[in-house]
């Protein structure tokens, strides 16, 4: 594997250098793979282990990735997703129905860790109490992987949506034949590009009637979007946990105020020079 992927850069004296230091605006980030900002020293993910349920939290070793040579000797086995800690020290996501978590995956995509959700009845869900509610325009970069079998099956699968009804939903549906991608925060906005099982790095700026899709760094589709703001995070189902997603999710980040040009470029960058997707 190309080792520029794997490396966080340690600089002079010690000094920890995370992958978007130099991002601005960024007010949420759950990526449990690996530490991405030098002011965030806490825990990556909290895990139930399959065996018995006891419960760990796990943080990063000294390169900044997950440690997960530590989740392999404690879990022993299979372990499932309690929370994604918020990087950016509040607003974490969390399921505390074990039925309902998803499954820890060690090698999601690129070597990295990221987690696998059923499409049956795993999601996770927080509040945002840090800052409070989202406000348009705003940017969400988010990096997923619909499972093969959820492929143009006529089913809707939301990967994010908002909380209490409040939109923010990236989903999959049955709006044409084959299934295509869309977005909604009060008006569907709908992708010319039909579903697929690939990795695809989402970025979205939620801008009202000027908002913009991307996929993996090319604009996919503009147009109205609406102009609901989310008051949390709902991953991997719409926000009452109906229309589940299927496959992984790897890293949401959401950013408010919206990025120009220029910062969501180097934002994507930054995402594809780790998960390497294109």
């Amino acid at each position: 594997m190309n080792k520029r992927l794997r490396k966080l850069i340690l600089m002079g004296g010690g000094e920890f250098a995370g992958a978007y230091d130099a991002i601005p605006n960024i007010v949420h980030v759950y990526e449990p793979a690996r530490r991405v900002l030098a002011s965030y020293t806490g825990n990556l993910i909290r895990l139930r282990r399959a065996s018995d349920n006891a419960e760990s939290d796990f943080a990063y070793n000294a390169s900044g990735n997950l440690d997960t040579n530590a989740i392999a000797a404690w879990a022993g086995g299979a372990s499932y997703v309690v929370k994604g800690y918020d990087q950016m020290g509040g607003d974490n996501s969390t399921q505390a129905v074990a039925a309902n978590q998803p499954l820890f995956t060690a090698s999601a995509q690129n070597g990295h860790a990221g987690m696998t959700f059923d499409g049956v009845d795993d999601y996770l869900q927080g509040t945002y109490t840090v800052g409070g509610a989202l406000s348009q325009p705003f940017h969400v970069y988010a990096v997923a992987k619909l499972d093969a079998t959820a492929v143009n099956d006529d089913v809707i699968h939301c990967f994010i949506d908002g909380k209490d009804g409040v939109r923010m939903r990236f989903l999959t549906s049955a709006v044409s034949s084959p299934d295509t991608w869309r977005v909604n925060l009060g008006v569907y906005l709908t992708s010319p590009t039909a579903t697929h099982s690939n990795t695809v790095l989402w970025s979205v700026l939620a801008n009202e009637a000027s908002s913009e899709l991307y996929f993996n760094g090319a604009l996919d589709v503009s147009g109205n979007i609406g102009s609901e703001n989310a008051p949390g995070l709902t991953m991997a189902a719409r926000y009452d946990g109906a229309q589940l997603w299927k496959g992984y999710i790897i890293s949401v980040i959401i950013c408010d105020p919206a990025h120009t040009t220029a910062q969501r470029q180097a934002m994507e960058a930054a995402i594809n020079d780790y998960w390497g997707i294109y």
